[in-house]
């Protein structure tokens, strides 16, 4: 199955936020594994989540699913229109969490965000 990603990604502070959109059951974000926990705020759906030797766990929204650092994990839709943004901070190489100015774009209270 195909995995569509929104374009609609951002940060304010050092809050990363993805968000992510599966359009049809059975689609998939492929497995894949983080350097550090973040967490994903499942919005609307149902998801399979299988994480590293563990058994698989359904969620549905709304809710949140803390994902463990290191860990290879997947998430499959088990309804149509499941949506979900992964929330995490931003670092740097070393690891440390790191503070840049936000968007403007996101601000309403900037011209930017009349775009």
């Amino acid at each position: 199955m195909t995995y569509m990603l929104s374009t609609e990604l951002g940060y304010f502070g050092n809050i990363w936020v993805r968000q992510n959109t599966m359009e049809k059951t059975g689609t998939s974000h492929p497995g894949h594994k983080h350097h550090f926990d973040h967490v994903t705020l499942l919005t609307k759906g149902k998801v399979k989540v299988e994480v590293d030797g563990q058994p698989e766990k359904e969620f549905v929204a709304p809710t949140f699913i803390v994902i463990r650092k290191e860990l290879e994990h997947k998430i499959t839709a088990l309804t149509d229109d499941v949506l979900y943004y992964c929330v995490f901070a931003l670092r740097n190489l070393d690891g440390d969490v790191i503070d840049p100015m936000y968007e403007e774009k996101h601000d309403p209270l900037s011209a930017a965000a009349k775009v």
